[in-house]
């Protein structure tokens, strides 16, 4: 058994801003905690679990993941690991867009909440010391929603609620159609910009399969069959089995490879 874990403390910092040479940014502290349980690494099936947690001081901003895994290593021919994860993001001060205005560029940040789930498949398999057959696979779905809509005003300012400005309903609205929020900051009726619907439903499964087989001392001939399914959506609704089901309806773009090696004795 193996047990590891620790917590640690961080204080505001500031952050120098890479949105299109926008001004540094001052963040809220948060704290950090992460951890790892591992079983007998000398057993034939062995389990894990890891994972961590973050919290910042604004009370709304936080994050969670959970990786528990499972390896079954019956021989040294053999070996098949199961390594699922899940995320959870809560983010008040996730970037968003930047307007270009006459009078100042506009830096627009929102509230994220992101769930993502998947697994890492992984497969090892000697059929002989000169052949084997190896197998990496990794489903996931991911689906962030945004509300609260702010543009920053005053990066720096000690309080955390002086540095942006909350969007108020007559100052924004949603156009279903076209899937673009409009910003009237003065409301006058006129809007002063607009910025796309950043809500995503991301979905991906990349696969890999390689067979290796030493034909003679020094010469290898291998066989690839890579595939990758990828799927975007502009809806923020996470559902597991509904994203799984989906995802193997994406069409697939596939690869397929030989290579052959050829050893010469001079």
């Amino acid at each position: 058994w193996g047990l590891g874990g620790g917590i640690n403390r961080s204080t505001r910092g500031i952050s120098s801003s890479s949105l299109r040479g926008g001004p540094s940014f001052l963040y809220a502290g948060n704290w950090n905690l992460w951890y790892n349980i591992n079983t007998d690494s000398k057993k034939s099936i062995r389990f894990n679990v890891s994972g961590h947690a973050n919290w910042n001081d604004d009370g709304i901003s936080r994050s969670f993941s959970l990786q528990p895994g499972m390896t079954w290593q019956p021989s040294n021919r053999f070996r098949i690991s199961l390594d699922p994860f899940y995320n959870i993001n809560r983010n008040n001060l996730q970037y968003v867009d930047t307007a270009e205005l006459q009078d100042g560029d506009r830096y627009l940040f929102g509230y994220i909440h992101q769930k993502t789930v998947g697994m890492v498949v992984r497969f090892n398999l000697s059929i002989t010391p000169n052949l084997t057959i190896q197998y990496y696979g990794q489903p996931f779905v991911s689906a962030g929603d945004y509300s609260g809509f702010k543009r920053i005003t005053n990066p720096r300012a000690d309080v955390l609620e002086d540095r942006y400005h909350i969007f108020t309903g007559e100052e924004i609205a949603y156009d279903a159609q076209d899937e673009m929020y409009a910003v009237d900051e003065d409301a006058d009726g006129v809007v002063d910009y607009r910025f796309d619907l950043p809500d995503f439903n991301f979905k991906q499964f990349r696969s890999n399969l390689v067979i290796r087989w030493e034909y003679t001392p020094g010469s290898t001939l291998y066989l690839v069959w890579t595939q990758n399914r990828t799927g975007v959506e502009s809806t923020g609704a996470f559902a597991f089995r509904e994203n799984m089901g989906d995802l193997f309806d994406v069409y697939p773009h596939d690869v397929f490879l030989v290579k052959i090696n050829r050893w010469f004795s001079l």
